[in-house]
């Protein structure tokens, strides 16, 4: 009997189901058109010269003919010696930028941060942030005529009675990767600064008290107290600065082309000549497949350090 009297209802409460599902598709179907053509864009100009890249990194591809090839591009890459010094190069750029990370930033967000006032706090922000609008291409070509043999750093050396010491420091092997090191002295980048300055200032004013009242000097209570408190965003920086060099070849590319031989090469660059010079798109996209699986890895590893750090919050 209770069946029957609940049928009729549940039998009607269908119609009106169905009529607010249309209703909801109708009021959504717009927002998804406008989604539709950035969609589009990146199907077409990212995610299908990604799985076409790496398609090709199995062949032989010239441009002109595609020939099967298996993993012969990938064999390449262990015997490839400039694509070995690469690696080399790119481990060492990566680990000294690291090491800039975890300190100068940091240093300089943690003298802010403890300044008292609030207007030099404000200009002492306003000053680390304003690099952040020179375009990066100009930072490089002004380092690039710093190391030049009338540049900069030599006509310091000269004035100072250090003349010789003077060379031309990207032209010289042993010297040419330590000059793309330095560039970006002192190291406080815009966006490293503002996001440790950041974790500090959203530490608890308590705490802070807490440790003085517990009679910590400033050292112990910047590794005691902040320190522990935004570990989250010293990861976040760390897995960014080795995610960005994994990537990145510009430096090198429009300092030295790689050079001195290959003292200055970095396998973006490497990808980025066997493409454009050797025509060789199968060996180039192995190498961006490489490099794609490494950069995908530091961002899985980012994400879980990121969120355990913020659960653990």
């Amino acid at each position: 009997m209770q069946a029957s009297i609940s049928s009729p209802s549940k039998t009607a409460a269908q119609p009106r189901k169905r009529r607010l599902s249309r209703a909801r598709i109708r009021r959504v179907a717009p927002l998804y058109l406008i989604l539709l053509p950035t969609m589009l864009f990146l199907v077409i100009f990212f995610y299908y010269p990604a799985i076409s890249g790496f398609i090709h990194s199995f062949t032989y591809w010239d441009a002109k003919s595609t020939t099967w090839a298996g993993l012969a591009n990938y064999e390449k890459l262990f015997t490839d010696k400039r694509m070995l010094t690469s690696f080399t190069n790119l481990a060492q750029l990566t680990i000294f930028h690291v090491v800039m990370v975890l300190t100068m930033p940091l240093l300089a967000a943690a003298l802010v941060f403890h300044i008292p006032h609030q207007r030099p706090r404000y200009w002492l922000r306003v000053l680390f942030i304003f690099p952040m609008v020179v375009p990066m291409v100009v930072v490089i070509l002004v380092w690039r005529w710093m190391y030049a043999m009338d540049g900069g750093v030599n006509i310091l050396l000269n004035a100072v009675g250090l003349e010789t010491l003077a060379r031309a420091w990207l032209g010289d092997r042993n010297t040419v990767l330590y000059a793309i090191m330095f560039v970006g002295f002192p190291f406080v980048a815009g966006l490293n600064f503002l996001v440790y300055l950041a974790g500090l200032q959203g530490i608890a004013t308590e705490l802070l008290d807490a440790a003085v009242v517990d009679g910590a000097n400033s050292i112990q209570r910047f590794f005691r107290v902040e320190l522990p408190l935004i570990r989250g965003q010293v990861r976040l920086l760390v897995m960014l600065t080795i995610i960005f060099w994994l990537r990145s070849f510009e430096l090198p590319l429009i300092m030295t082309d790689g050079g001195p031989g290959w003292a200055s090469m970095v396998p973006g660059l490497r990808m980025y000549q066997t493409v454009t010079r050797d025509f060789n798109l199968g060996y180039g996209s192995a190498i961006g497949t490489v490099l794609f699986v490494l950069i995908l890895v530091a961002t899985l590893v980012q994400m879980r350090l990121t969120r355990d750090s913020s659960e653990s919050l």
